[in-house]
């Protein structure tokens, strides 16, 4: 092949790797992805996949490449991203299989390349090749056996048999929708195929769910009980799902899309006389079967096993993609140019799939922001803790979010696997804890009523705003707990404020306090915490008003206790010696600042002495 007609299949494959990996790691992992990195890190697999409806392929891969690439988001995201590019090599064999079945001088070189286009162009390919999900690994799986199945049908050869087998079985080990596709593989070969041949081409099928039937006889049968708790996740079939199935699959330019997928049904053949001949070909039945009957099947099954969404066709958007470059490979020069261009230019400029997620990089980051060893975190988000699981948790590089000696569970989890003893589980669980994380967006409110029972008050509250799409804003919500002390107070301002307990983290060169009033307050003070030398000079500060200004002191209720940290910057690496921790509350007057002075008189509240030796 010359450098010439090479250079437009170099030019796709950036394409599509320059669309494919655009901003790959900039959105948070959602629900469904922290879902894929908690099963392949499950050790053991089988037993947990028991409780959901998933074949365990992809889980096994996503846990050894995890092993090799590392658990970042970009490296996770790459192992749906490299399949996503190995279906445009797949699909310019395909579109070869399709020209020699036409004709052999039809579409020429134009037709595999037009069909790589189409795919490298396809909205859903480019999301989901985003994401630490299975679909694009069943999209290549599922063009993988269709190509396999025309070449061994052309050439009869073991090779291409046992690898159409390979890619069969697979696929079903990937995804059990991936069934849909050997439906209808098995319509086409009993229609369009006759004799020995058709029983020989039947045996790749039949063998390939016979591969399955061991996974089907364990697990398979016990994940069917887990049908209907993912109800909530699948939709019913309407006009309206319709129309964002045609957008997301054909693009806004749907109308046109579908024309040119009409019209690759056939074949046109230009005659001298400028006539136009219609000819039909053994691989397009193929391809209609591959669009048709995972799309029927979905809606019929999906009345009995819930799971209708319009991601989950992606294994026939192949199909769209060759029968689209057919349709244009049908229209001569210059206007195939001019609807090439016009495609090009929309696909590049418009993604038509996307899904309104929550930051829960930011969520989970809120909490182990402040989170300390001995605090317990606990997350009672509606099907999100498997996000919030990855951020707080992941070994990356031997980091976490969360430090050593800090608890996590998982309340939804808990209450979906051990329902049994959870009324009992929580209140041992909470029991000898002083300091409460609760990561809340969920209906179940024993949490809230168990924390109060043991004599937690919320301390803090951070609310993270969350544009739903149709569903409107919603808030989720971080909160801090800590258990209620009659201990004496860090010290007392004779204002009324008092500061119930301090701790300072010379690391991050933090105080975390603890603070209530005696009496409501009128004005709004604001807090400086302060770290002084030997010569009790300020080397590193912190002001603001109460938990990061969103706490005003004007609003506190007689007996709230409010958590309010205070992050110090200090201009200048701090010097082995000694240093004292101070806190002070003061109003601003006209063009000055008044102190609150502590009962004792004192202009400041000393906290702790410390010592930075050399070596810290």
């Amino acid at each position: 092949m010359s450098l010439l007609r090479f250079s437009p299949i170099v030019l796709i494959l950036l394409l599509g790797a320059y669309s494919r990996g655009l901003h790959i790691s900039e959105r948070s992992i959602w629900i469904d992805e922290g879902y894929s990195f908690y099963f392949a890190q499950s050790p053991d697999l089988a037993g947990t996949l028991a409780s959901d409806v998933h074949p365990p392929l992809y889980f096994a891969a996503l846990r050894l490449w995890g092993e090799l690439a590392g658990h970042s988001e970009l490296a996770l995201r790459w192992f749906s991203l490299l399949p996503s590019m190995c279906s445009l090599a797949f699909i310019f064999q395909l579109a070869r299989e399709a020209r020699r079945a036409r004709s052999a001088a039809w579409g020429g070189y134009a037709l595999p390349v037009l069909a790589m286009l189409m795919l490298a162009l396809a909205d859903v390919e480019n999301y989901l090749s985003q994401e630490i999900r299975h679909y694009t690994w069943l999209s290549l799986l599922a063009l993988a056996s269709m190509l396999f199945l025309l070449r061994w049908l052309r050439m009869a050869r073991r090779l291409d048999g046992g690898a159409w087998l390979l890619a069969s079985t697979m696929m079903l080990y990937t995804h059990y929708i991936a069934a849909f596709a050997l439906v209808a593989q098995g319509l086409y070969l009993v229609i369009w195929m006759g004799g020995k041949r058709r029983l020989r081409a039947l045996i790749v099928p039949c063998a390939s769910v016979c591969a399955m039937t061991p996974w089907l006889l364990t697990i398979g049968m016990r994940q069917l009980e887990n049908r209907g708790a993912h109800r909530q996740w699948s939709l019913e079939l309407s006009g309206e799902l319709l129309r964002e199935i045609g957008v997301k699959y054909f693009s806004g330019q749907w109308a046109l899309m579908l024309g040119l997928l009409a019209l690759g049904c056939v074949t046109l053949i230009y005659r001298r006389d400028s006539s136009v001949a219609l000819r039909f070909d053994r691989v397009t039945p193929l391809l209609l079967l591959w669009l048709t009957v995972p799309f029927c099947l979905t809606v019929i099954v999906n009345e009995f096993l819930p799971f209708l969404l319009p991601h989950r066709l992606i294994q026939w958007t192949p199909a769209i993609a060759l029968l689209v470059a057919c349709g244009l490979s049908n229209i001569r020069q210059p206007i195939r140019a001019l609807m090439i261009a016009v495609i090009v230019v929309y696909g590049v400029a418009q993604l038509e799939f996307s899904r309104v997620q929550p930051d829960w990089r930011r969520i989970a980051w809120l909490t182990a922001r402040y989170a300390a060893p001995g605090d317990l975190i606990l997350s009672d988000v509606s099907s999100g803790d498997y996000a919030l699981r990855y951020y707080l948790l992941r070994d990356e590089g031997g980091a976490r979010a969360l430090d050593a000696g800090i608890g996590f569970e998982s309340l939804q989890l808990r209450r979906r696997l051990h329902a049994d003893d959870y009324e009992a589980w929580l209140p041992r669980l909470l029991d000898g804890r002083e300091t409460v994380w609760l990561m809340y967006w969920s209906s179940d409110e024993s949490a809230f009523n168990w924390l109060d029972a043991l004599n937690f008050k919320r301390t803090a509250r951070y609310a993270h705003r969350h544009d739903g799409g149709d569903h409107g804003e919603t808030l989720m919500h971080v909160y801090r707990f800590d258990r209620a002390s009659d201990g004496a107070p860090a010290a007392r301002f004779a204002n009324g404020m008092i500061l119930r307990s301090a701790e300072f983290d010379l690391e991050d060169l933090r105080l975390d306090a603890l603070w209530e009033t005696a009496r409501p307050l009128e004005r709004d003070y604001s807090l400086s915490a302060k770290l002084l030398d030997a010569a009790g000079r300020v080397v590193a500060q912190a002001d603001s008003q109460p938990q990061a200004n969103q706490r005003p002191t004007s609003g506190w209720r007689e007996g709230e206790l409010i958590y309010s940290p205070q992050e110090m910057q200090a201009a200048h690496p701090l010097a082995p010696g000694r240093y004292r921790v101070i806190a002070q509350a003061y109003t601003r007057e006209g063009d000055g600042f008044r102190n609150a002075p502590t009962i004792e008189n004192a202009e400041y509240a000393v906290l702790a002495e410390i010592e930075i030796g050399a070596d810290d």
